[in-house]
């Protein structure tokens, strides 16, 4: 699905749904918050949560870097849409508007994974606190939140700036 069949306009009014629902109003501060800000928060997040697992073994801190990963994903989007996040529980709310978008465009299959593979960072964000996951779990879910952050962009802001930041996925 291309980002151009969801419309810019459509996007917009998904991250503006999901603000309002959870009641997200804009600060006097929002000018500071850029999508290119996030955007390189979300690779720095990338970057860490490979180093966490394949290096250091620490996979608490790799499942929250994972979840930090896909979080600031979804902050990019919606402050290249218009929306700027404040509260925690808005990345769930202007996901679930992005996903339905997705959904009433015609592309379920791709809906129900992006729900899925959200499901998963939630995991690992609580994974973080729990520490009940094993490698090879936080090591699948982290694949599976950075292809979620690479279909976020695709889908929502398919001309972003810049390189990505390399994975070491070797280890897994």
């Amino acid at each position: 699905m291309e980002a151009l069949a969801l419309g810019r306009d459509k996007i917009a009014e998904a991250v503006t749904r999901g603000l309002a629902a959870a009641r997200d109003p804009a600060q006097p501060g929002d000018a500071g918050r850029s999508p290119q800000k996030y955007a390189r928060l979300s690779d720095d997040f990338r970057a860490s949560a490979w180093r966490h697992l394949n290096q250091e073994g620490d996979l608490p801190q790799a499942s929250s870097k994972a979840w930090g990963m896909v979080a600031e994903t979804i902050k990019a989007v919606s402050a290249q849409h218009g929306g700027t996040i404040h509260a925690h529980r808005s990345i769930w709310h202007v996901m679930r508007e992005l996903s339905r978008l997705v959904g009433d465009s015609g592309d379920p299959e791709t809906q129900a994974w992006m729900d899925n593979a959200f499901r998963t960072a939630r995991s690992l964000h609580s994974n973080f606190y729990e520490d009940e996951e094993s490698s090879t779990e936080v090591a699948a879910g982290l694949v599976l939140c950075q292809d979620l952050a690479d279909r976020l962009y695709e889908l929502f802001w398919p001309n972003r700036p810049g390189d990505q930041v390399p994975t070491d996925t070797e280890n897994h």
